[in-house]
Formats: structure tokens, C-alpha cells, sequence
């Protein structure tokens, strides 16, 4: 019986990293894509603007993003800090006019064929009305540490989940790690299996009514994690130490962290020191609205993404319509992933009517195009 149950879940953690799962047909529920950004705002002192490409010209906060063409502008006495995503920095102050000096980054560059990085944006799952233990974490990102705390969607009427950590290596080869069970919705991972780089790993969680997290429909790029290999590792840890050591505020700190991990696929470490900043009483719209993101387009986690998207729109400056704007748009597309199609009809109109406003004619065309299709559909 005990075979049987394994053999099941070796099939199923095959699917879920996608070794056997078709390609799950496209649909427009995430469809909109967002620019690039080459680096954000970590740090201001006085009074900053941002010139954007097409001719907009706004206030930006720390957690604001540069794209290529942009110019930053400083009033005498400002200071600004740059982070790029290269993990370069750099600073404009005193009366200023700079061109954005951080590299620019290309969609090949982004989207290689590590799919942690470029998830499918159009599988919807009706996650209001899925009471399954899916995995929160860690799920689709590499990992720095061994020991992890993996963390699931609790069960209504569960009283106990089967925690079970399963491995494929390179060549395809299922292997059993760890089994445990607990009454909670978390456990930290003892390492006494150790977790290793180039293996593909899967936390299975099967609630004592039945769920299981193998009930969420598998995707391209799968749900997988991974442990970041011992260089990599050692160059992260490096470049971490050298911005925890530089005269710079705590928050601008973390926010360079954040980018760092999130470079070197480190999802859920990003998403941690994002919550860490947000529980230490820092309120940010950009802060929110980031996090959003990664849960949204990394993690594929609906619920936790509209959560934050909610949280930034509501915390957003009115004059900062940029950032307005980007939050409806991330905000409706969380709503129509929970299938709340008003909703997201008037988040999507209300971002392009700010899009509008700002005269960003990329972003004004690529949301009719789908609020057009959201009403053929």
C-alpha cells in the first residue's frame, strides 16, 4: 500500500515540476505584461522627480521603479539612491539631471528557460472556492538555506496534515526525503535528509479530510524548489553582507536585499524581507505593491497577491498617479483570477483612465486590448 501511495505521489510531483504536464491553455486573465524595470529607488532626501520616457513626471517613493529613458531630476540639497538590477548603485544629489545609468535588461533576459522566472499568466484557478492545503512556501524559488519552514493554505475542519519533501534529480530519478505530520499549517524542514543543489524538490501536503496540495492544477514552470549551488550562494551571501554594511537607512537596506534576491531567483527570501519591512511599521504603496507582484507573477499565489495589491491601492498618494495605476492594474488582475469579472472591469478602466492621464500610450493600448477581449470572452 505504501508503494502504491509513493509511486502516485512520484507520479504527481513529475507533473507538478513539469516533466509530464501539458502546456495549460492560455487565457487573458493575467495576460497584461509589464515593462521591464533596469532598477528602483531605494533611498530619498528632499525633493525628486522622475521624468518618465513618454513625458510623465512624477514624485517617486523608495520602492519606485526606473525603466531605460527615464531622467531623474533633484532640487538643491535632494539626494536620491539607485539600486539597478545588475546590483550596481548609484546616486544623483544636489540639483542634478541624470539619465538612468542602470543597465538595460531585454526580455531574453528575463525570460530564460528557468519558467520560476516567466510563469504562465493565463491559468486561473478558482481559489475562493478551493479549501485545499496548497504550498505558500517555498514554491517556485531557489533557496539559500537547507532548513526551510514550509507553509500551506490551511483546510476548513482539518486537524492534522502528512508533510511529505520529495526530490527529482537531474536524470529523473524520484527520491524520498522526509515525511512528518503536524496539527499546524507551517513546519521547519530538521535537514536531517539534506537538501541539495540541482535537485528539484516538492512539498506535498495532504490534509487529514482528503485536500491535498497536488490538487492545485499543475503549470508550466511547476511548483518546485530548489537549493541556490554552493557559489552562487557564497557570491548572494557577499553581496548581501557588502549592502547590510553601507551608511545607508534600514529600509533603503532591504530594498536593495530584495532586488538582490530576487535576481538570483530567491522568491521567498525577498518575500520575507518584504514582510519583515512591512511588520516593522513601514506603510508603503510600492513596497505593497511589489510584493504583490511577486507573489502574483513568481509564486502564482492569487489570494496573497490581491491581499497586497488591495494594500497598496489603498495606501497609494493621489498625486502619484504612476503608481495608482500600476496597483488597479495588478489589483484587477487578481480579481479576475478569484473570477470577480465587475471588479476587474472597473480596476482595468480605472488604470487606463489614469494611464490616460499620464499620456503613457503603451500602457493605454495594452489595457484596451484587454478589456476589449474581456468583453468578447
Amino acid at each position: 500500500m505504501k508503494s502504491q501511495q509513493f509511486m502516485a505521489m512520484s507520479l504527481s510531483l513529475l507533473a507538478m515540476i513539469g516533466l509530464t504536464a501539458p502546456r495549460w491553455k492560455m487565457g487573458i486573465a493575467l495576460a497584461t505584461s509589464r515593462r521591464l524595470a533596469n532598477g528602483q529607488i531605494i533611498q530619498i532626501k528632499g525633493e525628486v522627480q522622475i521624468e518618465r520616457s513618454h513625458g510623465s513626471i512624477l514624485s517617486p517613493s523608495p520602492g519606485t521603479y526606473l525603466y531605460p529613458g527615464d531622467q531623474l531630476l533633484t532640487t538643491n540639497g535632494a539626494q536620491v539612491l539607485v539600486y539597478c538590477a545588475d546590483s550596481t548603485q548609484w546616486v544623483v544629489s544636489a540639483g542634478e539631471q541624470q539619465l538612468n545609468r542602470c543597465a538595460r535588461e531585454t526580455e531574453e533576459d528575463k525570460c530564460n528557460s528557468n519558467l520560476v522566472d516567466c510563469p504562465d499568466r493565463g491559468d486561473k484557478i478558482a481559489w475562493s472556492n478551493a479549501p485545499i492545503p496548497y504550498l505558500i512556501s517555498p514554491r517556485r524559488t531557489a533557496l539559500l538555506t537547507q532548513q526551510p519552514t514550509l507553509r500551506w493554505n490551511p483546510v476548513p475542519g482539518a486537524t492534522s496534515y502528512t508533510v511529505t519533501v520529495e526530490g527529482v534529480t537531474p536524470k529523473g530519478e524520484v527520491v524520498a526525503n522526509w515525511t512528518t505530520e503536524v496539527s499546524e499549517t507551517q513546519v521547519a524542514y530538521p535537514g536531517e535528509s539534506p537538501l541539495n543543489p540541482g535537485v528539484e524538490y516538492l512539498a506535498i501536503i495532504q490534509a487529514n479530510p482528503g485536500a491535498s496540495s497536488l490538487d492545485e492544477p499543475s503549470r508550466p514552470g511547476g511548483l518546485h524548489f530548489t537549493v541556490l549551488d554552493h557559489a552562487q550562494a557564497e557570491i548572494v551571501r557577499d553581496k548581501a553582507a557588502e549592502i547590510s554594511q553601507q551608511d545607508w537607512e534600514d529600509s533603503a537596506k532591504a530594498l536593495a536585499q530584495v532586488q538582490l534576491y530576487a535576481e538570483n531567483h530567491l522568491i521567498a527570501a525577498a518575500i520575507a524581507l518584504l514582510e519583515e519591512l512591512v511588520a516593522s511599521g513601514v506603510e508603503s504603496a510600492p513596497i505593497y505593491r511589489r510584493l504583490g507582484e511577486l507573489y502574483l507573477d513568481e509564486l502564482a499565489l492569487v489570494p496573497q497577491a490581491n491581499t497586497y495589491y488591495t494594500k497598496a491601492v489603498a495606501l497609494v498618494n493621489p498625486n502619484d498617479l504612476e503608481e495608482q495605476a500600476a496597483g488597479l492594474e495588478g489589483l484587477a488582475q487578481t480579481q479576475l483570477a478569484l473570477d470577480q469579472n465587475d471588479a476587474a472591469m472597473r480596476s482595468f478602466n480605472l488604470a487606463l483612465d489614469v494611464y490616460q492621464q499620464l499620456g503613457d500610450g503603451e500602457r493605454v493600448k495594452q489595457l484596451e486590448t484587454t478589456l476589449e477581449d474581456l468583453i468578447n470572452e
